[in-house]
C-alpha cells in the first residue's frame, strides 16, 4: 500500500469517527442517566404489585412468608430487611413508634380536665406531693401529670446511662435535671428546639444555632439541636467542663451531692434548685439507675 492510500484511509477513519462520536456520547449519556435512575430507585422504600392471571395462582405462586395476598388478583411484596431497619430508625428518631402511656390516660381526660390539667406543671406533683390532697386537684389529673414524667424518663434512660458511662455523670443527675429544666419535654425549649437541659448558647452566638425565649432577660439566647440527643450529649460536654469538672471527683450515687454541688456552681439562678433536684430523683426513684 503507497503513501497516497494510506493518507486516503486515515482521512476516511477520521471521518467516520467524526460522525460517530456524537452518537457515541449520547449513548454513554443515556447509559449513565439510566444506571443513576436505577441507584436511585433501588435505594428508595418502594413497594410494588404484581398481577397473577388466576386465583388459583396467587393462592400458591407466593409463598406467606414472601407475599400478602390483598385481594383475589394482586399481591403486596413486602419490604425488604434494610428498608424496614431504614423505617424503624426514622420511627425512632421521630417518636412515631415509641408509645406514651400519658397520651392514653389524657385521652380519657374530658375537655374540661383537659383544660383544668392544661394549668399545672408535669412536675408540680412530684415536688409538692401533698398539694393537690390539699387543693383538691382531681386524681386523674395527677395521674396524667406523673405519667408524663415516668413517659420521659422510660423515653430517655438509655441515653442518660450511655452518658453516665462515657462521662461518669450519674443517670439520676441527668435525667433529673432532663425533667426539670424541660418540664418534662413539654417546655417550649424542649419541644421546639430539642433543648432539655436551658443550655444557653456560646459568645455571640459562634459556631451554634440559638433561639431566645426571654428566661431571664431579652439577651438570653439558648441553643438549638436538632435532636433531643445532641442536647444529652452537650450537657455532658457542659459538666465536663472547667466549671462543674470538679463534681465528677464524687460517686455516682452521691446524687444529693452532685445535686447541691451543681447548685453552689451557678447551674441555675434558683436557690432551691439542689432541693428540687432531689426531690425529683426520690420521688421517681432514679437513685436506681446508679446502682
Amino acid at each position: 500500500m503507497n503513501n497516497q492510500n494510506l493518507i486516503v484511509l486515515k482521512q476516511k477513519t477520521q471521518s467516520y469517527w467524526y460522525i460517530i462520536k456524537p452518537k457515541l456520547k449520547l449513548v454513554a449519556v443515556r447509559f449513565a442517566f439510566v444506571f443513576l435512575l436505577f441507584l436511585l430507585v433501588s435505594n428508595q422504600e418502594i413497594s410494588f404489585h404484581i398481577h397473577i392471571g388466576t386465583p388459583a395462582a396467587v393462592a400458591y405462586s407466593t409463598p406467606p412468608e414472601q407475599g400478602r395476598v390483598l385481594n383475589a388478583n394482586i399481591i403486596e411484596v413486602p419490604k425488604r430487611w434494610w428498608q424496614q431497619i431504614k423505617e424503624e430508625k426514622n420511627d425512632i428518631r421521630n417518636g412515631l413508634n415509641l408509645a406514651n402511656a400519658a397520651t392514653a390516660v389524657g385521652a380519657a381526660l374530658s375537655v374540661a380536665e383537659q383544660e383544668a390539667a392544661a394549668k399545672y406543671s408535669n412536675l408540680g406533683f412530684i415536688l409538692n406531693p401533698t398539694y393537690a390532697t390539699r387543693k383538691g386537684v382531681d386524681p386523674k389529673i395527677v395521674a396524667f401529670k406523673n405519667q408524663k414524667c415516668h413517659d420521659y424518663i422510660e423515653l430517655y434512660v438509655s441515653t442518660a446511662q450511655e452518658e453516665a458511662n462515657l462521662y461518669g455523670i450519674p443517670v439520676a443527675i441527668t435525667l433529673a435535671q432532663g425533667l426539670l429544666e424541660s418540664n418534662a419535654g413539654d417546655s417550649k425549649l424542649a419541644r421546639n428546639d430539642n433543648n432539655h437541659f436551658g443550655i444557653k448558647c456560646k459568645s455571640k452566638c459562634v459556631g451554634c444555632r440559638c433561639a431566645n425565649y426571654t428566661d431571664d432577660s431579652k439577651y438570653d439566647m439558648f441553643r438549638v439541636f436538632d435532636s433531643a440527643w445532641y442536647s444529652f450529649r452537650e450537657h455532658s460536654n457542659l459538666l465536663m467542663g472547667a466549671r462543674y469538672k470538679h463534681l465528677t471527683n464524687l460517686p455516682k450515687t452521691a446524687y444529693k451531692n452532685w445535686a447541691h454541688g451543681l447548685e453552689a456552681a451557678g447551674y441555675a439562678t434558683d436557690k432551691q434548685y439542689g432541693e428540687k433536684l432531689i426531690g425529683i430523683i426520690e420521688a421517681l426513684q432514679l437513685y436506681k439507675y446508679d446502682v
